[in-house]
Order: structure tokens, then sequence, then C-alpha cells
């Protein structure tokens, strides 16, 4: 990101938020010098309907009693509960394939980047690609979370909240929420997962423990089973749509049909299944089953045999590579993905992630988030 850009943002976020902005912090030592790309990613609006019209299938799909008891035995085990409410700024991430056609790389329940999208869409003065969708639609989201939970509550306690949140890369975002959230009547604080009080009425949970199964989630967890707390995103949402073994079961079933085309093999990688995949290992990229970013992640093409045998039943997805489309800007050839962010089906904002190399990781000149302008 050029230090145009950066400025660019700061001061939208200096204008936007000036409490903030008077609070002394440094945003320019919290804003990543390659979190922007300065491109714009063009497409044709078929991408976007397509994009509405799978969000808003597996959505139903999501609420259909055949689906929850097709997967009740995992859920059962899992010790799970469904505390009723969903989960707010969650996001499905696709490639493009060459007929423009979208296909699912993973769903995520806890996506980073919508509050700092709009903001990035405001400082290029570039309309918001979903028609209809401002931020502050996010009051409302948590209003009726709390309301699908079953403690409607017109001004609720909210805590921000994960590992070292201050050390997380995108902590600006947080301080973005926290405000955003006070000028809503909000009190809301930024906390750790182990400084929760129990006493919050809703958290926005950011954390990657998905199930909260780490000692440090104890207290989560507990007030999770115990519905002490509106959590958004919550293990249940993640059990139901972003755990890859429900893309491995997607993968299989004929019962999921309407969403196939979205969607590429998928398989867990195990001891009676291994001969088969390292044999096509080229066609599979290999991740963990709850992991989050590109941590643990292999590409087939690449992955030695000694790596490969220490993934076999160590809870790992093999999953038909889909290669990143690409575009060129000034002579540079970059990858794309595309993140649709929704909440219950409704698709609120877009972004692409441009970037060189094997993964997304907001390290490459040029690279970062940018805007997508349907045509």
């Amino acid at each position: 990101m050029s230090q145009e850009l950066q400025s660019s943002l700061i001061l939208e976020i200096q204008k936007r938020f000036p409490k903030l902005h008077g609070s002394g912090i440094d945003l320019k030592s919290l804003v990543s010098e390659n979190l922007l790309s300065p491109y714009r990613v063009e497409l044709p609006h078929s991408v976007l309907k397509s994009a509405q019209d799978f969000i808003a299938q597996v959505f139903a799909l999501r609420e259909s009693d055949s689906y929850q008891q097709s997967v009740a035995k995992d859920f059962q085990q899992r010790h799970l509960i469904d505390p009723g409410n969903k989960s707010i700024c969650m996001s499905y991430d696709f490639h493009l394939n060459e007929d423009q056609q979208l296909k699912l790389i993973e769903i995520n329940t806890n996506a980073s980047f919508l509050a700092l999208a709009d903001l990035m869409y405001k400082t290029r003065a570039i309309p918001q690609p979903v028609l209809g969708f401002e931020i502050d639609e996010l009051k409302e989201n948590i209003l009726m979370e709390l309301d699908l939970f079953g403690q409607s509550n017109l001004r609720p306690e909210i805590a921000i909240v994960d590992e070292k949140p201050s050390e997380q890369r995108l902590y600006v975002e947080f301080l973005i929420y926290q405000q955003m959230m006070i000028e809503w009547g909000f009190p809301t604080s930024i906390k750790d997962v182990t400084e929760i009080s129990g006493l919050e009425d809703f958290i926005y949970n950011r954390s990657t423990d998905f199930y909260f199964e780490h000692s440090q989630s104890q207290k989560l967890k507990d007030c999770f089973l115990n519905k002490k707390i509106c959590f958004s995103p919550n293990p249940c949402e993640y059990f139901y749509l972003a755990d890859k073994e429900r893309m491995i079961e997607w993968s299989r079933s004929s019962s999921f049909d309407s969403i196939r085309p979205f969607l590429g093999h998928s398989e867990e990688v195990t001891a009676a299944s291994a001969d088969q995949l390292w044999t096509e290992r080229k066609k599979f990229f290999f991740k963990p089953l709850r992991s989050h970013g590109a941590k643990q992640s292999f590409r087939g093409s690449s992955i030695s045999r000694k790596a490969f045998d220490e993934i076999v039943g160590q809870g790992f997805i093999a999953q038909e590579f889909l290669p990143a489309p690409e575009l060129k800007f000034e002579n540079f050839a970059y990858k794309y993905d595309l993140r649709f962010y929704a909440y219950r089906g409704r698709l609120q904002s877009v972004v692409a992630r441009l970037y060189q190399g094997q993964v997304t990781n907001l390290r490459t000149p040029g690279g970062g988030f940018a805007p997508v302008i349907f045509k």
C-alpha cells in the first residue's frame, strides 16, 4: 500500500472516529503497509448475483430440520447447544474459475475487515458493492442476535474478544468496532479471552478457538453452554457452516446437489484414503479441518512424502485444488480471492484480496484488500 493510500485511510478513520483520533493511539503503526491494494477488481454483475443465491441457499440449508438432523450425532458428540442466534460479520470466501463460476474455498464465521471495508470504499470514493448496505446495519444485526438469543436488550454491554487482541494484525479494526458500538449506545470494551467477567450481554467473538477447547477459553465455554452471554459468532454456527467437515459432507452427499456447482471435492485424510490421495496429491490442497488462515496448509504438488505421512489421521482435509484467478496491473500479476460478507443469508459487502505466492498474506507490495466493482 502506498503511503498516500495508507494516509488516506488513516484520515478517514480520524474523521469518522474523532475520539479515537484524540486518544493518542498511533494509527499509522496499526495500519499495515500492505493492508490495502491500490487496485480494484472489476467483475460481471452475474458473479454478485451468483454469490447472493449461494449464500441464501446455504443459510436456508443451515436452518432446515433435515440438515440439522443429518449432523445431529456429531453435534451431540461435541456437547454443543444451539443458542438461537447466528453470526455477525461472517464471510463466504471464493475463487473464480475460467467460466466465471464461484468456487467455495471456505466459510468463515469470524471474518475480519468488514468495518475496514466500509472505510476503504469511502476512502476510494467507490460505492458499496451491495446496494442498500451501510455499516450501521451491524447495530440492527446485534439487536437481532440478542432477540434470537432470547435476551432483547436495547443497550447491551459488549465485549470484543480475542486472544491477546492488542497483538492481532487487525487490532485497529477492534478499535473501530469499539467506537462504532459506543456511538450506538452500547458500552463496549476490548478484552482478552481470559478477561471476560461473565456479566457481559453480548460478545463479538474473534477468537479462533472455534469450539472453546483451549484451557484459556474455559470461561467462554461455560458462559456459552449456560447461555449467560450471547456470543456472535459462536461454536454452534461454526459447526453448522464453517467446520470443514461440513464441506466433506456437502461434497459427497446427493442431498446437497443444489450447492454442488460451487464446491470442489473434499475428503478427510485418513489411513484408508492415504494411498489414493498421495497418488492424486497434485489435485489437492491439504489443510487442517479447523485451521484459520493458511496455517499448516500444503499444496499437493509440493508436499513431501514425510510431511504427507505426518498429516495422515491428524484431522486434515484434502480439498480439490481450485486455482486462484489472476489479474495484471502495471505488468505485475496478482492472484486474488473474493470475500462476501453476510448475515443470516443476506449479502452485505464484498472485497477482494490480492496477493502473490501461495496464499493471501497481506505482505505483497501492491497486494492487500481491494474494492470490487460489479458491472
